[in-house]
């Protein structure tokens, strides 16, 4: 799940930096929409891998 986590962050910072690049105001929105719903999923994944990783320290 973390492995996702760092994908979802590297599509996020993709979309940031298409954002930046382009002049078309709705391209950019466009892109910031994209570059929010990466960055949820990141956060999603992170939050899942702790919560995996809590679970496999206290089962031991």
């Amino acid at each position: 799940m973390f492995d996702d986590a760092i994908r979802f962050r590297r599509e996020y910072e993709e979309c940031r930096r298409q954002a930046e690049k382009t002049t078309a105001p709705s391209s950019k929105a466009q892109w910031l929409l994209f570059a929010a719903e990466w960055l949820k999923q990141a956060e999603t994944a992170e939050a899942l891998a702790k919560r995996e990783t809590a679970e496999i320290v206290s089962a031991k």
